[in-house]
This record gives C-alpha cells, sequence and structure tokens, in this order.
C-alpha cells in the first residue's frame, strides 16, 4: 500500500466484461470496488472474465473484487443455512420486492465457508485483494432497530460469551442480575465446547416481554448483545455481537483467505471492507448522509448544497476526516492507509450527480484536497453497481479526474507516511483548512485548502503563512493541481518559524519545506582531550 496512491471505484454487475474504459483511460494505482458478488452472480468459477483483472495489472492497476458479506436472497443455495432471523425468529425482509434481500448471519460456520469459497473462486481468477461490504449487516433489523441476528447460531455463541464472562455467577446471581431463570436452559457447567450454548434467548426475550424490541433498554441482557450496525468499529463496549462479529466471525474469513492466496499462490492479497474494521489492509470508510462521524456522535454532511441547488464550497470536512484517523487509530494500534467512497445508492450520491457541471467539479476539487490533506486518499467515482447510474464520463467528469489524478500520481511521496504536527500554523487570510504534517524524511508540509467560496472558488492572492520546523528547510516549494508546475518559494526562517508568501491560492496548495541535507561524509568517534586533560570522545564529520 505504501505504493498505492490514487484510487477510483468502478464496480461492475457483468463479471463477464472486460475492463472497464474509463478505468483503462484514468490508469489509478487501485480499483478498489471492482468485482462484488451478489446474489448468484458471481458464485461460479465461469461468471468472471479473468482478462479484465489481467488487463488492470498490464497498466500498473491493482484489482479488487469482493462480495456483499450479509446480504442474501432466497435464491442462493446457501439460503437455509444462512438467513438470520429477528426476535421472534422470524425472517426479516429487507425490502417489499418479489425477491427481498434477508440479512445472513456471520455466526453460521456453513454460511462463512460459502463466503470464504466465493473470495477463493476471485482469488482464483486473478483478484489482488477482496472488498466487504455490510460486514455488520446482521444485527441491523428491518428499520435499523437492532431487531435481527438473534439465530440459533449466534444464540449459542451468545450463551458462551456470557458464561465466559462471568463464570463464576450462580444460578441465584443469574437470575438477580439478568432474569435468566432454569427454563432458559443457560448451562455454564458444561465443558467448554458446549457451556451456555443451549441459552433460548429467544424464548427469554417472549418470557420477558421483549420479541418484539430486544434492544429495549429495559432488556437486562439488551447491552450484553449490544449494537453492532455501526460499520465505524469501535471495540471498547465488549458487548457480544461487537465483540464476536469482529473479532471471531470477521478475523475467521480474513484468515481463511489469506491463508488460501498464501498456500495456493504464494502471495499476499489486500483485504478491506466498507467502514473501519480490525485485520484491514486498507480502511475504506463510505461518506453517506446517515452517519454519527463527528467526535459528539452527530452527523457529518459531506455535501452540502445550497437552496438553490448550488455546491457550498465553505464548509471544511477536517473534523470528521480526522475522526475517521482516530478511530481507526484506536481499533489498529498504529495508522493504517484508508481511502473515503462516496456510496450508493443514496441521497449523497444522487445530490452529486445532480449539482451543474463546474459544481461537481469544484466539489471534486476540494473534497479530494482535503482527504489528501489530512492523511486519506479519495476513491474517484467512476462507475457504480446500479445500472442507470451516470458514468464520470457521462457526467463531464474525466477532464478533471485526470488532472486530480496526475497532480496526486506525482506527488505521491507528500501523502504516504505523514504525522500530523500538534503545533500551530497561521494564515493571513480565513476560511482555509490547514493541516501541518511532517514526512519520514523531515521535511515539513502544510496543506492549504481554500474555503472562500461563492458560486466558485474565490482566489486568494499573498496568503503569509508560518508553521513550525526544528531547523531551517534546505528549500521550499509550492505544489497544487491548479498550477502547470510546481513553484520554488522564497522563504524566511526566524526563531523556529518558516514564514512562506503564498502567490495564488486557487482551490489547494502544498507548501513543502524540505528537511535540511544531511552532513556530507561518515561520521567516526575521535579522540579528544577535555580542559582537564582526559580523553573524550566526540564525533567527526570527515
Amino acid at each position: 500500500m505504501s505504493r498505492v496512491t490514487t484510487f477510483a471505484f468502478s464496480q461492475a454487475m457483468l463479471y463477464s466484461a472486460p475492463l472497464d474504459p474509463e478505468v483503462a483511460q484514468l490508469v489509478p494505482d487501485i480499483v478498489p470496488r471492482a468485482w462484488q458478488r451478489w446474489d448468484r452472480g458471481g458464485l461460479q468459477a465461469g461468471d468472471y472474465n479473468t482478462q479484465a483483472p489481467a488487463a488492470a495489472h498490464a497498466q500498473g492497476t491493482l484489482f479488487v473484487g469482493g462480495t456483499t458479506a450479509t446480504a442474501v436472497f432466497r435464491d442462493e443455495p446457501i439460503f437455509q443455512q444462512a438467513a438470520t432471523c429477528n426476535a421472534a425468529g422470524q425472517l426479516v425482509p429487507h425490502d417489499a420486492s418479489a425477491s427481498p434481500l434477508f440479512r445472513g448471519s456471520l455466526a453460521s460456520t456453513q454460511y462463512r465457508d460459502y463466503l470464504v469459497q466465493i473470495g477463493q473462486t476471485q482469488i482464483d481468477a486473478g483478484v489482488d485483494g477482496l472488498f466487504f461490504d455490510e460486514v455488520q449487516g446482521t444485527y441491523n433489523g428491518a428499520t435499523y432497530d437492532g431487531n435481527e441476528g438473534f439465530d440459533d447460531a449466534n444464540i449459542a455463541d451468545f450463551g458462551g460469551y456470557l458464561c465466559a464472562k462471568y463464570p463464576t455467577l450462580t444460578a441465584d446471581q443469574w437470575t438477580s442480575r439478568f432474569a435468566i431463570q432454569a427454563a432458559d436452559h443457560l448451562d455454564c457447567t458444561l465443558p467448554a465446547a458446549t457451556r451456555g450454548r443451549g441459552f433460548d434467548y429467544r424464548g427469554y426475550l417472549a418470557r420477558q416481554g421483549f420479541a418484539a424490541s430486544p434492544m429495549n433498554a429495559a432488556n437486562p441482557l439488551a447491552a450484553e448483545w449490544g449494537r453492532a450496525s455501526n460499520t465505524r468499529v469501535d471495540l471498547s463496549s465488549g458487548s457480544f455481537t461487537i465483540t464476536y462479529v469482529n473479532l471471531v466471525y470477521w478475523q475467521d474469513l480474513v484468515l481463511r483467505l489469506r491463508t488460501y492466496a498464501r498456500q495456493k499462490y504464494g502471495k499476499e492479497i489486500l483485504i478491506t471492507a466498507n467502514g473501519i474494521l480490525p485485520f484491514v489492509d486498507f480502511q475504506m470508510p463510505n461518506t453517506y448522509e446517515y452517519n454519527n462521524d463527528m467526535p459528539d456522535g452527530s452527523t457529518a454532511n459531506y455535501l452540502t448544497v445550497t437552496s438553490n441547488g448550488h455546491f457550498d464550497g465553505t464548509r471544511s470536512w477536517q473534523v470528521p476526516l480526522q475522526q475517521f484517523r482516530k478511530t481507526s487509530r484506536t481499533l489498529m494500534g498504529h495508522d493504517v492507509p484508508m481511502t473515503l467512497f462516496i456510496d450508493w445508492p443514496g441521497g449523497l450520491m444522487n445530490s452529486y450527480y445532480q449539482l451543474p457541471l463546474q459544481d461537481r467539479q469544484d466539489y471534486m476539487r476540494a473534497f479530494t484536497a482535503e482527504s489528501y490533506a489530512n492523511g486519506i486518499m479519495f476513491s474517484l467515482p467512476l462507475r457504480t453497481s446500479m445500472p442507470a447510474d451516470p458514468l464520470a464520463s457521462d457526467l463531464g467528469m474525466m477532464g478533471i479526474f485526470g488532472q486530480l489524478h496526475a497532480f496526486y500520481k506525482s506527488h505521491a511521496a507528500l501523502y504516504h507516511g505523514a504525522t500530523d504536527i500538534s503545533y500551530p500554523a497561521t494564515a493571513s487570510v480565513q476560511h482555509l483548512m490547514l493541516n501541518l504534517v511532517g514526512l519520514p524524511d523531515g521535511s515539513r508540509v502544510l496543506h492549504l485548502v481554500n474555503h472562500n467560496y461563492a458560486a466558485g472558488f474565490q482566489t486568494q492572492t499573498n496568503v503569509v503563512v508560518s508553521f513550525p520546523m526544528p531547523q531551517q528547510p534546505a528549500s521550499v516549494k509550492l505544489a497544487s493541481p491548479d498550477f502547470s508546475s510546481d513553484q520554488k518559494a522564497a522563504f524566511t526562517y526566524t526563531g523556529g518559524q518558516v514564514q512562506v508568501t503564498v502567490p495564488q491560492l486557487v482551490s489547494y496548495v502544498a507548501i513543502v519545506a524540505s528537511a535540511p541535507a544531511p552532513a556530507s561524509g561518515k561520521s567516526r568517534p575521535a579522540a579528544d582531550v577535555s580542559a582537564k586533560g582526559r580523553p573524550v570522545l566526540r564525533e567527526l564529520t570527515r
């Protein structure tokens, strides 16, 4: 992933089709959503055109396949073993069509076998990685009320979880604390393989009056069950669903697929998923309208539109973007690569389609810049899986996509391995997004995104910026997709502060202060004599 800088999704529903011509034209480093198995399409090896990933490889593009992790249909051969249910034991249709979507239970070993086989088929066909959609979907409920996932496999694991979490509770304590009675068959005295697995949680919920609302706060076991529907995974609650879907079921899928690729082909595959999940090679959170991405859990607006239907470029997305990285860092223990994408179908993607062309181009210039400036790559939208959706070329976007791709590809070193610098940077004008980062070689980059916007970017001239740097930089340059080439910049260095004047800021400028060159030659210890005549060691540079 250290060599992957430019992303573009192009999810074809026709797995037998050749490489998308727009992918061939743009030549991104990676297509993180290409093949996506849906229903029975993509179950057989013959469904896939192996020339598509081969053509991608020939032009230097990584090709990622994948599948929905939890959407199942009645005509799928695994349906009886996979489909989960609500707390009353009933199937939960998620639409009113003649062939409604249901949710699969990742707790079912047969269903996980089914998903692994789909992944293996795509690995055989030449994909470089696998993207999994809706990993948390088992527990959503038809109205996102959490009333789903109460199948036998999940409940058996839940019983085992309870016994492992509370190994010393007596029968009376189970009753006093959780209202569990002998009739509920939670037996924690059995051997480890069967301990607690006979628990009749659906019967418990019916007796307690929670069969229609199992996540009711009055249910003594609701918090133990937990809500695993958020795709921005937070393991801190330690609840059953959050723990098991991520650390048991998801990990099982990932390990088995990695092992298959290693043992059969001697290669590593990339694993990612919709959201922020553990065990991935790169995170791929979606931007959509129903989110809780702000630090306080409120909704981030990823595309603000004015009352007359135009792009409102005055808003910054820095707060939720940095929250993404914080969430991922907490989950993984360190930074991992990340790309954002506009999810579909939904209001956000529809709003993007409906913008006037210039506004749509400006939105991509601004959002892409802010994403990269905050350490997150952005997946340019070429093709969704919806046949009626327009292609990027239909929307007149391939020109601006080509310019953005060329800039970020040629400046890849600015966007890999950067560390946010907490010391503040300042600018002489308002309504700019600023983010100062340090690069592995000691250089520093101050990213400026212009949010002075009214029917277009309001160009700012002679913007004076100042930012800290421990040593005087060797040089300063200005890089921007709005420039025909990088520009050298004069600077001053006083009191540990670099000061630069940016002659022109249209949408985005990266101010690159190069680290001082190290002293030439090799260092060697040499004898010296202190003031008292004793030999000491010092470093001599030759």
